[in-house]
């Protein structure tokens, strides 16, 4: 990222940043006297505890299971994907031209990830945090030609610097914002300015938005629930991966991927005998494509060599 940052401040004719100083950092967690492989999870509107994380990834088609990755509780849902995703191609040889997600997995730096594999991100997108009652930063319009923000009252928010974390500040003038009959709504208390922050990446996350917006992008967002957002449910309610029922992270992981073999034993079997009410008996002629769109899914054209992933914990 530091390179795109000094580019950037090149760009607006701003000094690079000096290479930064890396710091130690320690950093305090609990830890489980029993299964110390497991992590200490803390979330809104979920249980709070020691858990584990199921990372699986299916494909869109099909909703085979491709991969499984366990990971302590404590671990982000972001932190594994781009390297589960390169596992996949490598593994199986499947370029993904879809990659579903959550809003969880909503960060610049996935976007940016993603994107510079050639794959189209679909991620759900979430408000930033704001109070109530005051304007969010989607209020504030992004001209991409002029690089500046336009606020709700038509004033330009004019680009400042580029911070060391990656960070275009865009400011307006002290002079009209004080004047400003939207000020109550754009202003904190203290604040006698208006700031908005850009990240470097956040293109990647615009062009999701937009095409989140469209016909295709909400079909292969409304095609995730159908798929591992139903994997996880049927684990947990058929197949007892509601619990961990071993200690130890190498453990867990066995019965999470004897648990994804079986789910896929079953998914596999259901549409073979799909396949073979159609009198279709050759094995090359099931491995076909051709065959799929008209007797699996509605619109193979949306959900053509997509994949989604989507985290599950386990207690």
């Amino acid at each position: 990222m530091d390179i795109d940052v000094n580019a950037d401040r090149e760009k607006h004719n701003k000094k690079p940043l000096k290479p930064r100083k890396l710091k130690k950092e320690t950093k305090e967690i609990k830890k489980s006297t029993t299964d110390p492989d497991s992590g200490y999870m803390m979330r809104d509107n979920k249980p709070e505890g020691f858990f584990y994380l199921d990372h699986r990834t299916v494909d869109s088609k099909n909703n085979i299971i491709m991969d499984v990755h366990v990971t302590p509780g404590n671990v982000s849902d972001s932190e594994p994907i781009l390297k589960r995703i390169d596992r996949i191609e490598e593994t199986f040889n499947i370029k993904p031209k879809y990659l579903g997600l959550d809003a969880g997995y909503s960060t610049n730096p996935i976007f940016k990830g993603i994107t510079d594999r050639d794959i189209i991100p679909v991620i759900a997108y979430r408000r930033s945090p704001h109070k109530k009652g005051m304007y969010t930063k989607n209020k504030y319009i992004y001209d991409y030609d002029k690089d500046i923000y336009i606020c709700p009252n038509n004033v330009a928010l004019i680009y400042k610097t580029t911070t060391r974390e990656g960070y275009k500040e865009y400011r307006c003038f002290e002079e009209i914002c004080m004047c400003c009959p939207h000020k109550d709504k754009c202003l904190g208390e203290k604040s006698k300015y208006k700031i908005i922050r850009r990240h470097v990446w956040e293109n990647h996350k615009d062009d999701n938005k937009n095409f989140l917006r469209t016909e295709k992008g909400k079909g292969i967002y409304d095609r995730r629930k159908e798929t591992v957002e139903r994997s996880f449910a049927d684990s947990k309610n058929l197949h007892g991966l509601r619990y961990a029922r071993f200690r130890g992270c190498e453990k867990v992981s066995e019965q999470c991927l004897l648990t994804a073999a079986v789910q896929n034993m079953k998914k596999i079997a259901t549409r073979l005998s799909l396949l073979f009410s159609y009198g279709i008996s050759n094995f090359n002629d099931i491995l076909n494509f051709k065959f799929y769109p008209q007797l699996i899914i509605e619109k193979p054209s949306v959900f053509k060599q997509g994949v989604f992933q989507q985290t599950g914990k386990l207690r």
